[in-house]
């Protein structure tokens, strides 16, 4: 009976014993998972996170780089403005004349003149510009370099020339055809400079119809 017993008392003390391991096991790898879990994906977040900044500060520098250095054959470029305006006293009947004749001779294609003044005016609209018209040009030439890599810059062309009468005198404007540049999402330096050589092209039509 006594050896029963110790063998008894033998079986408990080792039950007892498997257990408190099985629990400090299980407390050891509760509290790892506790704490490296939690810390690890913070950490990778993080470093995604500024990663993913550096490579868009990459890009933009880049983009920047390659816009400087596409070589223009004049420096007048520098000289435009984003919106590029100028005026004249002539009337609108003569400008209109004058601005299809450069236009047409510069080799752009006069693809529609929209009316916005009238259009406005048949609204019922009185308290409008005078005289405002949007020129829809382009030169496919160009235009077929800007978007063979970049087609989502097909919302820029044609070329929008408007005029508007201000104060008595009428403007003649445009935005910067490349003013498109920070939208291209593939670098090219073929498109690039056929954007820059519309914003010389265009400005010097501008300048020609208002000197």
């Amino acid at each position: 009976m006594s050896m029963k017993k110790f063998i008894l008392a033998l079986g408990s003390v080792f039950l007892f014993s498997c257990g408190g391991m099985i629990k400090d096991v299980s407390f050891e790898t509760g509290d790892y998972l506790g704490t490296g879990y939690d810390e690890k994906p913070q950490k990778k977040i993080t470093i995604q996170k500024e990663s993913k900044e550096k490579q868009q500060t990459e890009k933009k520098s880049f983009l920047s780089a390659l816009s400087s250095a596409v070589v223009s054959d004049s420096d007048d470029d520098e000289d435009m403005s984003d919106i590029y305006e100028r005026s004249t006293n002539m009337s609108y009947q003569e400008l209109d004349l004058l601005l299809r004749t450069e236009l047409e001779n510069a080799n752009f294609k006069i693809v529609h003149v929209l009316n916005i003044t009238n259009g406005v005016e048949e609204q019922g609209v009185k308290d409008f510009w005078k005289h405002m018209h949007i020129y829809l040009v382009c030169k496919l030439s160009e235009c077929s370099k800007i978007l063979k890599h970049n087609p989502q810059l097909a919302s820029q062309f044609p070329i929008r020339v408007y005029t508007y009468e201000k104060d008595g005198r009428l403007i003649v404007g445009v935005f910067k055809p490349s003013m498109a540049i920070k939208y291209m999402g593939n670098l090219d330096a073929e498109g690039i400079k056929a954007l820059k050589t519309l914003d010389r092209e265009i400005k010097k039509v501008i300048d020609s119809v208002t000197k």
